[in-house]
Parts: C-alpha cells; structure tokens; sequence
C-alpha cells in the first residue's frame, strides 16, 4: 500500500509539472523566437524499505531535465530593416550582464548610442563585438555581413553547439550555455534574411492535445489518491 501511495504522489508531481510547460508553451504561442520545451523524466529509486513489508524498493518518477526542440519555426515577413531571420542553423549573439545569450528572435532595434539591440536593450554581437550603426541606408547580405550607406560594417555573429542539450531557457527567447565544455561553434549552414523575423515553434493543436492527456492523467492519479486516502481513514478507525 505504501508503494502505491509514493507512485501516485510522484504520478501527481509529474503531470503538474508536464502541465507547467504546456501551459508555458501555449502562452508563447506567438512570441518569436520561442521553442517548445517538454519535461524529462526520470526513475529513481528509494531507500530499502523494511523487510517486515515484504518489499525491498519503492520507485518513483522524479524530474531529470527538461528538453528544448530547436526546430525551425516559420518567418515572418516584417518590412523593418533591422528585423533579421535566420535559415538553418545557428543563434544570435546576445551580450548581458551574465555573459553572452544566444536567441532565434532576430527583432533587433537602435539605441540612443547608435548601438544594434535587441528590444531589451542588450546590444547584438558581431564579429567585432558591439555593432555601431550610423546611417540611413542598411543593407544586410544573406552571410550577416552589414553594410550602412555601402559601407561595409561589421558582420553579425551567428554560432551554433554541437550538443544543444546544454542550452537552458533564460528568458525573453534567450537560451544559456549551461556547459564550458561545449563552446560556441561557428555556424555554417545558415543564411540571414533581412525584414524578417522567426516565430515560435509552438504548435498550439498539438499542445491542446497534451494538455487534455495530461488532465486525464491527473484526474486519475487523484481518484487513486482518494481511494487510498480513504483506505488510510478506514485503517486508523479500525485501529481505535
């Protein structure tokens, strides 16, 4: 009884916790640059139980990670020249204060400084590091090379990783390099398209779908709790 107790409460805590990120999926629906994340699940085991139970082990179902799908996502003409969309692979260079972040959401503008930013305000990284743009006429090629009244600039910074599973969410469609190990890498198959901007990867008729798999899970793993609740209240009355 005490095993199908634990394996109900964590049963509980992983659909609350796939509900979660559902739920976080479907209200970026329309932020660019987003991408779908989903939960990964680990089974654990606990401390030996006594032997007078007749078991050895419970098991229980514990959070181990999550995992992002860095799919493309459609682009969206814009019109704004300082809007940038990326085709194939490969993240914008974003600098903060807790170093650089990496982003799909290429909706970039100036600031007082005449720096290029995002709409935060955290400046874009070239090739040369912060891009200064001074003028009226800009012109960015497929390669990310920028030029302002025909005058060559600076090139946007595009890296890609070898392994994406140590990008973590960070926010505002910000993504962190959570290993050392696994440096910026130069991307290659990628190519810039100037007035437009990518939009997220949510698709919102495939989350609905998991949304109602998980509430059905839910409901079930609380009537088991129920009954086991009321088999507990029916154990200690006996007890008296």
């Amino acid at each position: 009884m005490l095993k199908g107790i634990f394996s109900t409460l964590s049963g509980k805590f992983l659909t609350e916790r796939r509900m979660e990120m559902i739920s976080n999926n479907i209200a970026n629906a329309i932020t660019p640059g987003f991408k779908t994340s989903r939960p990964v699940f680990n089974v654990e085991k606990s401390a030996d139980i006594p032997a007078r139970s007749g078991e050895q082990q419970n098991t229980y179902i514990n959070v181990l990670d999550s995992y992002i799908h860095f799919s493309d996502a459609p682009l969206v003409e814009s019109g704004n020249k300082l809007d940038l969309g990326i085709e194939g692979d490969g993240f914008f260079v974003i600098s903060t204060k807790d170093g650089n972040m990496y982003t799909r959401n290429g909706q970039f503008t100036i600031n007082k400084e005449k720096k290029l930013v995002a709409l935060d305000g955290m400046p874009v990284l070239g090739q040369s590091g912060e891009i200064a743009i001074e003028g009226a006429d800009i012109r960015i090629e497929s390669d990310g090379s920028i030029y302002v009244d025909k005058r060559f600039i600076d090139k946007i910074k595009i890296v890609d990783f070898k392994d994406k599973k140590d990008l973590r969410n960070y926010g505002s469609s910000l993504f962190i390099n959570m290993n050392k190990n696994n440096p910026e890498d130069t991307s290659e198959k990628y190519s810039v398209k100037q007035g437009f901007y990518e939009s997220s990867n949510v698709n919102v008729m495939q989350e609905m779908i998991e949304m109602m798999s998980t509430l059905r899970a839910y409901e079930s793993y609380s009537k088991v709790d129920q009954f086991f609740g009321d088999m507990m209240t029916k154990l200690i009355n006996i007890g008296r």
